[in-house]
């Protein structure tokens, strides 16, 4: 009876093991698919067209860091760092990659954050023709959360925008963006992706190069709050100078909740080879 109950024992744990096998699988061909269908998005009949009369801010920053660099149409990223799951955990590491679009504007993110040994939760953030989602799984394959819809199209939006900083000539072109003066140190940038229309507003420091971006966000919790994100660490790379860390913050009642501080670790443009890129001097 015994060989018989650890047979079974023996039959059932492997059957776990090649399902989970089988979801893991299928979560990574489902990315490679999406991932291509982002590439395969027509680009738009018009060739990219330059906004007239910029705001003194937005062409200082224009000019020092893309001046005249030929469009891109693709970016892949990677990058480490950490990732707080709620205001009250603490920060945990994290590995990405994320492919951009310019033309149409888009990406697909995934991450891993590393929660024990052996123990993780992996997400995938996308936006295609102004239609975002969000997937979260549990060690590749429990669903945690697979979320669609308007409030998620302008979340991916804004984080789309906000993202523009690696490849900042898309800031530059009118089909998509168009920016708004403020004063000498702030200016509106408003995003048009599918049907999607989002706006956030840039700081940019004595340097010339954005400091900050705040906007309103739709929190998971329910609810426009304060959405922000810091650039530091610029660096030169193929004629474009970038960010390569960044925090992003909500500001919830409790206060500030800073869950995603990423390290970039490559970039590469239209399949370029990744780089690290040149250090800016002060």
């Amino acid at each position: 009876m015994w060989i018989i109950i650890v047979g079974l024992g023996v039959v059932a744990f492997g059957a776990i093991v090649v399902g989970v096998r089988y979801l893991r699988r299928q979560f990574g061909h489902r990315v490679v698919a999406e991932r291509l269908a982002l590439m395969l998005q027509p680009s738009a009949a018009s060739t990219p067209t330059a906004q007239p009369g910029l705001p003194a801010p937005v062409e200082r920053y224009r000019q020092m860091a893309v001046g005249t660099r030929s469009p891109v149409q693709s970016l892949r990223m990677t990058h480490g760092g950490s990732f707080t799951l709620s205001p009250t955990s603490r920060a945990r590491p994290i590995e990405g990659k994320q492919l951009f679009t310019a033309d149409p504007p888009g990406f697909v993110w995934t991450g891993r954050v590393h929660m024990a040994p052996g123990l993780w939760i992996d997400a995938r953030d996308m936006i295609v023709d102004g239609h975002g989602s969000m997937r979260v799984l549990l060690d590749d394959a429990v669903t945690l959360a697979d979320a669609h819809g308007p409030k998620l199209d302008s979340g991916a939006a804004l984080r789309l925008l906000a993202e523009m900083a690696w490849y900042p000539i898309a800031f530059f072109d009118a089909r998509s963006v168009t920016w708004t003066a403020i004063d000498d140190e702030h200016a509106r940038a408003t995003l048009h992706v599918g049907g999607c229309n989002v706006s956030c507003i840039f700081t940019f420091g004595p340097d010339g190069l954005p400091r900050a971006m705040s906007g309103l966000r739709e929190y998971a919790q329910g609810g426009l709050l304060p959405w922000s994100g810091t650039y530091r660490d610029w660096r030169d790379i193929d004629g474009m100078r970038v960010p390569f860390e960044v925090d992003v913050t909500w500001q919830l009642d409790s206060g500030p909740y800073t869950y995603a501080h990423w390290q970039i670790k490559s970039i590469a443009y239209d399949g370029d080879r990744p780089s690290r890129g040149v250090a800016v001097r002060a």
